[in-house]
């Protein structure tokens, strides 16, 4: 069998093994196709990058979702709770700590714990101011009359001196801002005071509870933000306070009270009884830890007649 040698203007064909010059779509010997391969090739190329390009609009869309998310702490019910406004919140409630306390407030290891407390008790007041402007919503508590808005402004205004600059300054520059909080403030205090409580003065917090527990069981509640579960018992100002750590000896009148409002507001919270509580006079603040089966399931702290969770 003679031998074909190919050059760079020749080709062989790869059914009869003769050669062809080059560019020629048909073996001139077997007629067999010579640009079929070149085709297939440059096909599966593209099909190649036909998949590539959408495993990387997959992605993009994919991670571009991931941002989106990443812009916001939660959701309540489909309505976003963004981490701008959070961050916002946190930010104002670490200047007052710090300058009712002082500097370097959240610093060390109890200071990481105090500030991861805020950070919850934010998220969660974020979560049931959202759950309360849906519920007066619904209820049709939509609108506040601009007169009382302005009412409010200046009340604060008087009570602490502040012209309109230093009241801009105050809340850095957005009095504007500021109405709008005003606003649902009103709004959430209107349906309150009519819808939930309906005038009934005589055990408001209770009613407000049971309320509160019935909506958020409810309501479709997403938290994104990872926040170490609050483990220790302290207020925020225990670290110039007192130390988290010392106690003082405590009136029996006001221990009693202490245990008996802490005791109520459990009760009144979770629907459970049977719950213990103990009191402690740190200094800077009495302290209610509600104990369950040996463990301290929530701590309050005890003000003029009131508690408040820590």
């Amino acid at each position: 069998m003679e031998s074909h040698l190919e050059n760079a203007d020749t080709a062989s064909c790869p059914l009869c093994g003769e050669v062809n010059e080059k560019g020629i779509q048909f073996c001139v010997h077997c007629g067999n196709p010579l640009s079929r391969r070149k085709e297939t090739r440059f096909k599966n190329r593209y099909i190649l990058f036909g998949i590539i390009s959408l495993i990387l609009v997959g992605t993009i869309a994919f991670l571009g979702m991931g941002g989106l998310d990443s812009k916001l702490v939660g959701r309540v019910n489909g309505e976003s709770i963004t981490r701008k406004e959070f961050l916002k919140r946190v930010d104002h409630a670490k200047k007052f700590y710090e300058n009712r306390y002082g500097e370097g407030l959240f610093e060390d290891q109890t200071g990481k714990e105090n500030l991861n407390r805020i950070k919850t008790e934010i998220l969660d007041e974020m979560v049931v101011e959202k759950i309360l402007l849906q519920e007066a919503k619904n209820a049709g508590y939509t609108s506040v009359p601009e007169e009382e808005i302005e009412k409010q402004v200046e009340t604060i205004k008087k009570k602490y001196g502040l012209s309109d600059a230093s009241l801009r300054e105050m809340v850095g520059g957005g009095i504007e801002n500021l109405k709008g909080e005003l606003q649902k403030e009103w709004i959430i205090s209107q349906f309150v005071q009519n819808a939930v409580l309906k005038g009934n003065l005589r055990n408001p917090d209770q009613i407000f509870g049971q309320w509160l527990a019935q909506a958020k069981a409810k309501a479709k509640i997403e938290t994104y933000e990872k926040l170490e579960p609050v483990t220790t018992a302290k207020a925020s100002c225990c670290k110039s306070g007192c130390g988290g750590g010392r106690n003082r000896p405590l009136d029996p009148k006001i221990e009693s009270n202490a245990k008996t409002k802490g005791l109520e507001y459990y009760e009144n919270k979770t629907q459970k009884k049977g719950a213990n509580a103990r009191v402690t006079d740190f200094g800077c603040h009495i302290q209610v830890d509600i104990i369950e089966d040996g463990k301290v399931v929530v701590s309050l702290t005890y003000r003029d007649g009131e508690v408040q969770e820590i």
